[in-house]
């Protein structure tokens, strides 16, 4: 996956999916599969803006919340879905404004 708005929609699947989970391996697949995507999309970032990857490991850090693989700051699942997925809004918005400075 070279994509980046691929790998972002990718993480907001997994984070409607992280609302729900049912079992333990559901919440290790989530889990792998966000650090899967994170490093990829790590690897591919050529021009680092510190606020895109500051998004980008916010959105990471409540889905890993979501599934119970980092802390909580007592916050709930549901509370961290909700923050996931705003952080991936603007992390869309920030890569496509990106690209298109960049044509």
């Amino acid at each position: 996956m070279n994509d980046q708005l691929l790998m972002v929609d990718r993480l907001d699947e997994l984070t409607g999916l992280a609302s729900e989970v049912d079992n333990g391996f559901e919440r290790a697949a989530i889990y792998a599969a966000t650090q899967a995507i994170k490093a990829e999309f790590d690897a591919i970032e050529h021009d680092p803006n510190g606020y895109t990857l500051e998004k980008l490991s916010s959105a990471c850090w409540s889905i890993r919340a979501a599934v119970g693989y980092d802390i909580t700051n007592d916050h709930s699942a549901d509370q961290h879905v909700s923050w996931a997925r705003g952080q991936l809004s603007v992390l869309r918005d920030l890569i496509q404004e990106g690209k298109l400075q960049k044509q």
